[in-house]
């Protein structure tokens, strides 16, 4: 493969050199050679009745369908209609302790339920031997359980803290 590769590189690099060839006109008298009429495009173009169409980008003709007894054409859109008023923009509501400690209660029923989840979990894995999942398993319920215990801390300081605020409008 190599040596082919060697041979035709060797070819290249002996043919680079050579001068390229030239046509030289030839020379011949003007008096001998004849003088034709000059011939323009429409000499040479053939003859067409019908005149070329570039294909275009292809589009689908429209489906027409008849209107069905109660249909209701739509109104024609009018250049200087009034503009329907937006309704107005609510303002985002306060993050008040009422809303922090309903947010927080959600996290933390859905955390329950991970939870749970991962000791069904954790006793399926014992129960196969499988001790990499058990010990996979007992980690992320650490971590739940410790955040858990932050997120229940938290919605009890939440709790007093809504039961101290106005209430709302």
């Amino acid at each position: 493969m190599w040596g082919g590769a060697g041979v035709l590189v060797a070819a290249l690099l002996a043919v680079a050199p050579w001068p390229a060839r030239q046509e030289q006109p030839l020379s011949v008298p003007a008096s001998t050679v004849p003088v034709a009429a000059p011939v323009t495009a429409a000499d040479v173009a053939p003859r067409r009745a019908v005149p070329v169409r570039t294909p275009g980008p292809a589009q689908p003709a429209a489906t027409v369908v008849p209107p069905a007894p109660g249909d209701v054409p739509p109104e024609p859109e009018v250049a200087n209609a009034p503009a329907q008023p937006n309704d107005p923009i609510v303002e985002e509501q306060p993050r008040t302790a009422r809303w922090k400690l309903e947010k927080t209660e959600h996290i933390t029923s859905l955390l329950g339920r991970d939870v749970t989840r991962l000791e069904g979990e954790k006793q399926e894995a014992r129960a196969r031997g499988d001790k990499a999942r058990v010990e996979q398993v007992d980690a992320l319920l650490q971590r739940h359980r410790v955040r858990l215990d932050e997120l229940r801390e938290e919605a009890r300081t939440l709790s007093e803290a809504a039961r101290n605020e106005p209430p709302e409008p």
